[in-house]
């Protein structure tokens, strides 16, 4: 705790600039990609879900781009599967149900399976996983690891995680203590 896990995590996408050094994806320096075009091949969960004033579909699918209405709802359900996030399904008006404002409708980890089917549904090409799936039971996150390492095969995922389970998704493990590596 303390580390500065989150924050180099949080370089990658340009939630904060890199002050010294680079960091590449592909050999390019994130800063010589335009701000659109890196935030559309990384996609990120974190464990404080942000969600929005909107429909479950609309959450999921931002910042994905189905070329049609069926594409749509196959990404919109693959995603929703991969996330263990089926429970829409059962909510008042399904995927089309209003969650409010940052999802407080939801539980936790309700909100943290959305969040991931989100980063799921954008295919991107890094995906940053800073602990999202410490509100879900050990069962879920099981359910959650299994499908992620099928759908994330040709993806490179940056993970965060306490929990050794979720370490165990990795190909490799750093040990962060006081900002070191």
């Amino acid at each position: 705790t303390g580390s500065g896990k989150s924050t180099l995590l949080q370089l990658v996408p340009r939630l904060y600039d890199v002050t010294a050094g680079s960091l590449r994806i592909d050999g390019i320096d994130v800063r010589d990609y335009s701000l659109a075009e890196l935030r559309s091949i990384v996609a990120v969960a974190f464990e404080d879900t942000t969600l929005f004033s909107s429909s479950v579909r609309d959450n999921v699918l931002l910042g994905a781009e189905p070329a049609s209405g069926a594409e749509a709802e196959k990404v919109l359900s693959e995603a929703l599967e991969v996330a263990q996030a089926q429970f829409v399904y059962s909510l008042p008006d399904g995927v089309d149900t209003l969650i409010g404002e940052e999802g407080l409708s939801l539980s936790g980890g309700q909100r943290q399976r959305v969040a991931l089917a989100r980063a799921i549904a954008a295919r991107p090409t890094v995906l940053i996983m800073d602990d999202p799936l410490s509100a879900l039971d050990v069962r879920t996150e099981e359910l959650v690891e299994h499908r992620l390492r099928e759908v994330l095969a040709d993806t490179t995922t940056l993970v965060v995680a306490h929990r050794p389970s979720t370490v165990s998704l990795a190909d490799r493990v750093a040990l962060m203590q006081d900002g070191r590596i």
